[in-house]
């Protein structure tokens, strides 16, 4: 295994335990971005001194430090990530608190991110249009009335306009 078949092997390892235990907060993100940082250096100076001695040659050799490196990095993940209640996965498993489907789900929705912004950042309904299209329970009726409403809505707003530059 090649020092970017472990560095992939390192990023799958670090999501996946993010998305097994959800139960983080801020200082385990941190934790994880520290561990990746020394992991990545650890490859790069196992690779260096491989190919300095030409380790690559041994293909046995090179397995055996594959699996200690994966090992090892496991082991890493597992005795020292911090979850809250000053837990670690080790100490879940331990205790029989496995993870559940349910914990994956949370987990995966706490990696993904929003890409709608808009009703994500709307305070103010009557500014969002498409919000009052989510509220419909999509029949055309239900849509047009919305639609409808948002035009008087912005005909109250513009008419004032109007009247104003016929004054002049």
């Amino acid at each position: 295994m090649n020092g970017w078949a472990k560095f992939f092997l390192l990023i799958v390892c670090c999501i996946f335990t993010l998305i097994l235990w959800p139960q983080y907060n801020t200082d385990s993100l941190q934790f994880m971005g520290l561990l990746a940082l020394l992991w990545t250096c650890l490859i790069l100076l196992v690779s260096i001194v491989g190919n300095i001695f030409a380790l690559y040659k041994f293909e046995f050799l090179n397995r055996l430090v594959s699996l200690a490196y994966l090992a090892a990095l496991l082991a890493s993940l597992i005795y020292y990530f911090p979850l809250e209640n000053d837990q670690t996965p080790y100490l879940r498993m331990k205790n029989n608190i496995w993870p559940t489907i349910s914990d994956a789900k949370t987990g995966i929705e706490r990696l993904t991110f929003n890409f709608d912004f808009i009703r994500r950042n709307a305070n103010n309904e009557k500014n969002y249009i498409n919000q009052q299209f989510d509220k419909a329970d999509s029949t055309k009726k239900e849509i047009k009335k919305a639609v409808q409403k948002t035009q008087e809505m912005l005909d109250i707003i513009v008419e004032p306009a109007e009247e104003q530059e016929s004054a002049r």
